[in-house]
């Protein structure tokens, strides 16, 4: 093959062109394959009981912060923790609200 392609250096670069045009129109008209959730359900991490603990699942729930503050005078921490029980407890009714923080 180093023989031939001392011997006929056009051919060889013409030949190695061609040869990565084919390998390109192959691989476009082949297309791309899109990870889902499933594909990286392997190995330890898609073992049950992996991920936030709760479900067994990788995906994890959705989870909300609360940051009370006053805009004007001192801060009143009794009103604060009223209106934090009065906030998270609203939710716990709501059908598709679950896990350990409701």
């Amino acid at each position: 093959m180093a023989r031939g392609s001392a011997r006929h250096p056009w051919r060889a670069i013409v030949g190695r062109l061609v040869f990565m045009a084919l390998c390109l129109g192959v691989g476009s008209a082949v297309g791309t394959h899109s990870a889902t959730t499933a594909d990286y359900r392997v190995g330890e991490a898609g073992r049950p009981g992996g991920g936030d603990g709760r479900r067994g699942g990788l995906e994890r729930g959705a989870a909300g912060q609360v940051l009370n503050s006053s805009r004007s005078g001192p801060f009143d921490r009794d009103a604060a923790e009223a209106a934090s029980r009065d906030l998270t407890g609203r939710p716990r009714s709501s059908p598709g609200i679950h896990g350990p923080g409701c």
